[in-house]
């Protein structure tokens, strides 16, 4: 197996912490959303993971050479965007090696057990296509799928107005696939695997199958839902109370700071003195100037 981790956006809805991270390298507990994904994937057997850059490129490619994870991580730069299925084609002599291929967004935040569970199902149904997907209160910000009778995906819908206020499967951004799909996918334009490549199968009656996840999930696309996983990966706190604080070890935290809740304080970030922070992300290289308080947030 190969698995690409998509890490090459730019991550435009969570500017402004963005500006000098792309949007996997940003802090999740002692390592980073990226560093947590290589873990998980690492209990499935690869060898390595291979990486998509983009943003941000050389900042990424300076982190993963100084950083020791769970696999190799071998990344190249996708000079041209062409989509999360397009993106492929960046790895493309790589995946078409493999017996089986396993693409995961680089912005998840996963339950344990995830995306073991999407590869078992995939070996046990020998699908083309298998998609983890996951239940929300709301589908009209993702791609929602239309199910028969049976449970089994008829179409992909992305962004659905219908799907307001709806509880819907959705694509939950991982899937494993056979190789043999990478010559479906144009090398001339942006492809999609929820707008293009899986309502394409599925419109063919191509075999689809959806790995369902009722675990832990979140889409980290926004300051909100970042912010969330960070503060949740403070395990000896709770959502409703509790203090629970890590500050990495080249940051800096003044003595007469005051930290409540959950705070994170990552490498290089600098609380100075009288600042109070309960339930915030201190991003790296941030300052939190003196005297400041911050409740609730992220500081770049």
């Amino acid at each position: 197996m190969e698995c690409l981790i998509l890490g090459a956006g730019a991550g435009t809805r969570l500017m402004p912490l963005t500006d000098r991270l792309p949007k996997p390298l940003l802090p999740l507990g002692p390592t980073t959303i990226l560093g947590r994904l290589v873990g998980q994937v690492a209990s499935l057997g690869p060898d390595r993971v291979l990486c998509n850059l983009h943003h941000h490129a050389a900042a990424a490619e300076a982190y993963l050479a100084s950083v020791e994870h769970a696999l190799p991580v071998l990344t190249r730069r996708e000079e041209r965007l062409r989509g999360p299925a397009g993106s492929m084609l960046t790895f493309q002599d790589e995946l078409a090696a493999a017996d089986t291929v396993l693409v995961v967004s680089g912005d998840l935040y996963l339950g344990d057990g995830a995306l073991g569970e999407l590869v078992r199902r995939h070996e046990e149904s020998g699908s083309e296509l298998t998609v983890l997907a996951v239940e929300v209160d709301d589908g009209s910000r993702f791609g929602v799928f239309r199910l028969d009778d049976r449970g089994r995906p008829t179409a992909l819908e992305e962004k659905p107005a219908w799907a307001a206020g709806r509880r819907s499967w959705i694509s939950g951004g991982a899937y494993c696939l056979r190789p043999e799909l990478l010559k479906r996918v144009p090398n001339d334009r942006i492809h999609d695997f929820g707008a293009d490549l899986i309502p394409e199968l599925l419109a063919e009656r191509a075999d689809v199958t959806l790995a369902p996840w009722l675990g832990r999930w979140d889409d980290l696309g926004t300051i909100e839902s970042y912010r969330r996983a960070v503060l949740d990966e403070l395990v000896s706190g709770t959502p409703g109370g509790g203090d629970a604080h890590y500050v990495a070890p080249t940051a800096r935290v003044h003595p007469s700071a005051r930290l409540t809740g959950r705070v994170h304080v990552a490498d290089r970030a600098v609380v100075e003195a009288g600042v109070r922070l309960h339930d915030t992300v201190v991003l790296p290289g941030a300052t939190v100037p003196a005297h400041t308080t911050v409740a609730d947030g992220c500081v770049a």
